[in-house]
């Protein structure tokens, strides 16, 4: 025993005999290595236990179908999400609430500033003018709008109204007046060449149209199509023109304006909208699905269940304390005339988010552009908005010290957190203000793919690389023409690296308002964990109730879906 102390205590005096600046420095380093991570250790932003199993299969299943999967907050054995859960007034907190209608989301803006002790605050409307103006909506006024258009639709008989506007607040104010007064609104996708538009409006048999003043020929209109009234919606700077004649509709087509219908009767519109006693039943809300920009389209005619149970989901898939409310300044970046996006936005005003409205808005838009003069925190942009963004932040990524940014800040996005707002975050930060600035801080976007499209696809990596570039977190979503929001959205907190996924991401869970199922031939491709096979839908949010897809996926072993 002795003779092994002496000799350990020979090399102890030999190690430091030889002691030196270097040795200090390479010693001081291995300790920084070893000790840095314990001392300051930042664990994931969510339990990884929570997205190792994400939805919820079903304990049987059909011969050659997969197991039925559900989003964890609707079990099996319990019904879908079917609606808004709205309670009366006065009821308590654990009374069950009804489905509602879309005129329910705007009765619940106008509770928002209420007197009451239990009055919910108030949310914004802005609307984005130019590069240096916003102007914000008194809610009281929107509501007398809403009535003067109403009974102007309801006066002159209107079943079938198309919309064919950008991104305003005369669409919302359309939308709601339709469903307070018995009318069906048709949201056509903006900026059509004419003849598609022409089609569009035949197919769908609409007899009235709102639409931007000067977008499409009045003459033709009345020629090609079934219409009996349209009604302009014309920009303050060209309200000097005439524009309720109507020669050369030859006295077929009734022209009225928007703001004249307004400015003659709202002095005497009263705020108070119809109760759901004394207003027609909603009609339906009816969208078009185009592979691509003007190009082949798919009419689809949705119920007001359908869109309730969408914008119910929706809402409640993200996690609590993230979910919108009164803080958040929600910018639609994307078309209106997309149930997802519309979905989103009506859910936002439920929530009493407050809300920009911006014209830029459509697939392919620069997020700088869309986003002037005002700072979200959250966004709804296309997946070609998202696609354009990181190719021209990766473009910028240049010099050695850009690059070890991104790969540190990749590291950090591994292992499931959102970087810190340090040094190397700000060498990656976008540039031109394409992701927010103050006072508004961006925390989230949402953007889907759009199935059947040209829409590019989003990646792992990108999705990655974004939420470095904008400093946020995103929700991606599979979104169909037959499923009113979405199929499925992803968890805002999985920021994982799938290895093999070189060209899509997975789409996350089913929302609560829809199941989802594979089928296929062989039974063996169905079975087991990871069944692949053709996705079918089905749910309250779905028109007809169910629907196929046509494409192939697959449930990984997190049950979260993907192509396969």
């Amino acid at each position: 025993m002795a003779n092994i102390l002496e000799q350990l205590d020979n090399e102890v005096a030999k190690l430091f005999a030889s002691w030196n600046l270097y040795t200090t420095l390479i010693a001081l380093v291995l300790v920084a290595f070893v000790a840095y991570p314990i001392i300051f250790w930042e664990e994931p932003d969510t339990h990884p236990l929570l997205l190792a199993r994400q939805a919820q299969p079903s304990p049987v299943r059909q011969p050659k179908e997969s197991a039925t999967y559900r989003s964890l907050e609707v079990p099996h054995g319990y019904p879908l999400k079917t609606g808004l859960n709205v309670k009366d007034a006065g009821a308590p907190r654990w009374a069950g609430g009804k489905d509602g209608d879309i005129r329910d989301v705007w009765r619940e803006v106008m509770k928002g500033g209420g007197s009451g002790e239990n009055a919910p605050p108030a949310g914004l409307i802005i609307t984005v003018m130019g590069s240096d103006a916003a102007y914000e909506h008194d809610l009281k006024d929107i509501s007398k709008e809403i009535n003067i258009i109403g009974k102007h639709l309801q006066q002159i008989g209107a079943k079938k109204v198309a919309i064919y506007l950008a991104n305003s607040i005369e669409y919302l104010s359309t939308i709601f007046a339709c469903s307070f007064y018995g009318a069906s609104p048709i949201l056509l996708p903006y900026n059509l060449p004419p003849n598609v538009a022409f089609d569009l409006l035949k197919e769908t048999e609409a007899d009235t149209l709102i639409a931007t003043a000067g977008s499409l020929p009045l003459s033709d209109l009345s020629n090609a199509t079934g219409l009996r009234q349209v009604t302009w919606v014309v920009e303050k700077t060209s309200r000097h023109m005439d524009w309720s004649g109507n020669d050369d509709a030859n006295g077929r087509i009734i022209v009225s304006v928007w703001h004249e219908l307004v400015d003659d009767q709202k002095a005497n519109a009263s705020v108070d909208l119809p109760s759901n006693d004394q207003s027609p039943q909603p009609g339906s809300i009816t969208t078009v699905w185009q592979e691509k920009h003007g190009g082949k389209s798919q009419i689809v005619e949705f119920t007001q269940r359908n869109l309730v149970s969408a914008i119910g989901a929706l809402s409640s898939a993200l996690p609590l304390r993230q979910r919108l409310n009164s803080a958040d300044l929600v910018l639609p970046a994307d078309s209106f005339s997309h149930t997802y996006v519309l979905c989103h936005t009506l859910a936002a005003l439920f929530s009493h988010a407050s809300l920009a409205i911006n014209s830029v808005a459509g697939p392919g838009v620069d997020l700088s552009l869309a986003q002037r003069s005002v700072s979200p925190t959250v966004i709804i942009a296309s997946a070609e908005t998202l696609a354009a963004l990181h190719q021209k932040e990766m473009g910028g990524i240049s010099n050695s010290l850009q690059k070890f940014a991104h790969v540190n800040q990749s590291q950090a996005m591994s292992a499931g957190r959102m970087p810190t707002d340090n040094l190397l975050f700000k060498l990656l930060a976008p540039r031109q203000n394409a992701a927010g600035a103050t006072p508004g801080k961006l925390r989230l976007i949402f953007t889907s793919e759009r199935l059947g499209t040209d829409a590019p696809a989003l990646s792992n990596t990108m999705l990655s690389d974004l939420r470095i570039f904008t400093r946020s977190r995103i929700c991606y979503a599979l979104t169909v023409p037959k499923v009113a929001g979405a199929v499925a959205q992803s968890n805002m907190f999985d920021y994982r690296m799938t290895n093999g996924d070189t060209k899509y991401s997975h789409f996350g869970v089913p929302l609560s308002s829809v199941e989802i199922k594979l089928v296929d031939k062989e039974d063996a491709r169905v079975d087991g964990n990871t069944p692949e096979g053709e996705i079918v839908v089905r749910g309250p949010a779905v028109a007809g109730g169910e629907v196929k897809l046509g494409v192939q996926g697959k449930f990984k072993q997190d049950c979260t879906l993907a192509y396969a």
